[in-house]
């Protein structure tokens, strides 16, 4: 048997997790668009070289990319510890939305992106984030380095390179001139074997 004993109970764990998520979230982001340049297993943003072959195929093309980042804020990890105290069972639930939500805020948020590329004539790739393949984790530090991440938008790095809060998320966006691209939430699960940006095997 679940933690919940059916469908019903779910659901309703849901909304009321959704109903909490929007009273303490504090939402903050940044944002800035740098050069890029793209060599076989290597992207060089700035003056900083990255060492990732699926980064480098994932940004084929690319002569610019943001850099973003975004957190729900810290009332979210003490809503979490909470009820991971009160209420344990209702924690996974409130883990998965605020999971979802801040994926839903980045989509959001990239709609102002989307009209900076639009004036270039140009379109974004997915997000891509430290820990996708083959880009290390490790290169969390660049983001908080680049974008001051602890002054824009209060968040820090452990030395274990996960964030706190922990909702939060890094990740670099392409800008391309090829607009038959997969839409932005759909490619890190895409299956698709005659996409032209499907990592090849």
């Amino acid at each position: 048997m679940g933690i919940f004993s059916d469908t019903d109970e779910l659901n309703e764990n849901i909304s009321r997790a959704q109903k909490e998520l929007q009273s303490a979230v504090r939402l903050r982001s940044t944002y800035r668009l740098f050069s890029v340049s793209v060599r076989s297993g290597r992207v060089t943003i700035g003056h900083r070289e990255l060492c990732s072959r699926d980064l480098s195929q994932h940004l084929q093309g690319c002569k610019e990319a943001f850099l973003f980042a975004m957190t729900l804020g810290p009332e979210i990890d003490a809503l979490i510890r909470r009820y991971s105290i009160t209420e344990m069972p209702f924690v996974p639930v409130l883990q998965a939305c605020s999971a979802a939500y801040i994926e839903e805020c980045a989509d959001q948020a990239q709609k102002e992106l989307e009209e900076i590329a639009a004036e270039k004539g140009l379109y974004l790739r997915p997000r891509y984030s430290p820990g996708y393949g083959d880009f290390s984790l490790e290169y969390q530090r660049f983001f908080f380095d680049i974008l001051e991440l602890p002054k824009k938008i209060g968040v820090t790095l452990l030395d274990s390179c996960l964030m706190v809060p922990v909702k939060s998320i890094t990740a670099i966006i392409g800008l391309s001139p090829d607009s038959s691209l997969c839409h932005v939430g759909k490619c890190m699960t895409c299956l698709s074997e005659n996409c032209p940006f499907r990592k090849e095997r």
